[in-house]
C-alpha cells in the first residue's frame, strides 16, 4: 500500500476528499496532543485543545503553503491554542512542589527520594517553573525536534529571539534544577 505525502492529502482534502484529512489527524494527533499536554499538563485541557487545533487546521487548510512542514503548522496552530488557554484560564491548580512540601521534604523523606529518582517527574516538573513561551520553545526545540527556523515558524518569534529564549530558557532550567537538588541531569 502506497503512502501518500501530505502535500497530497491536504490537496485531496481541499478536493472534498474528507477522508485524508482523517489520515492527517491519525498521522499526527499523537505529536500534537504530546506537545499540548507538556505545556498544559491536563488530560482534559490536552485533549480539548488538541481537537480544536485540528478543527482549526481544517479550516484553514486553504491558506497553508507549504513553505513550512504540515507538522510545524500544526504545532503553530496548537502553540497559540495554549497561549489562549492560558490568558482565559485563572491557575487553580496545585503544583508538585507545594505537594512535596507538605508531606515532608526532608533529605530521607522516602516520597522525596522516589520522587527525585524519576528522571522524567523532576524534569516535567522543573519545565513546570518556566514560563508558557520559554516551556514551548524547549518543549519544540528538544521534544519535537524541530530546529530553530520551524521554531521560529511555529511561535511566530523571529529567529534571534528563539535562539535567545532557548539560551534564556536552558540556563533557567539549569537554576532550577539546582535549586531542586539535582546535578546529574546537568551534565
Amino acid at each position: 500500500m502506497c503512502m501518500k505525502s501530505d502535500a497530497e492529502l491536504i490537496k485531496k482534502t481541499l478536493e472534498g476528499e474528507w477522508r485524508n484529512y482523517a489520515v492527517l489527524v491519525r498521522k499526527y494527533e499523537s505529536k500534537i496532543y504530546s506537545y499540548v499536554y507538556f505545556m498544559v499538563k491536563n488530560r482534559e485541557d490536552a485533549e480539548e485543545i488538541t481537537q480544536d487545533t485540528f478543527t482549526k487546521a481544517y479550516r484553514a487548510l486553504h491558506s497553508y503553503r507549504a513553505e513550512a512542514k504540515f507538522s510545524t503548522w500544526l504545532l503553530r496552530i496548537a502553540h497559540f491554542e495554549c497561549l489562549t488557554l492560558f490568558r482565559r484560564k485563572v491557575p487553580t491548580r496545585v503544583s508538585i512542589e507545594n505537594l512535596l512540601q507538605t508531606e515532608g521534604n526532608s533529605e530521607n523523606d522516602p516520597s522525596r527520594n522516589l520522587y527525585l529518582a524519576d528522571r522524567n517527574s523532576v524534569l516535567a516538573t522543573a519545565l513546570s517553573k518556566l514560563k508558557p513561551d520559554e516551556r514551548s520553545v524547549i518543549t519544540m526545540f528538544y521534544y519535537n525536534e524541530l530546529s530553530i527556523q520551524e521554531t521560529t515558524k511555529a511561535t511566530n518569534l523571529s529567529e534571534s529571539n528563539v535562539k535567545i529564549l532557548l539560551h534564556r530558557s536552558r540556563k533557567k532550567l539549569l537554576k532550577i534544577l539546582k535549586g531542586m537538588g539535582i546535578k546529574e541531569m546537568m551534565a
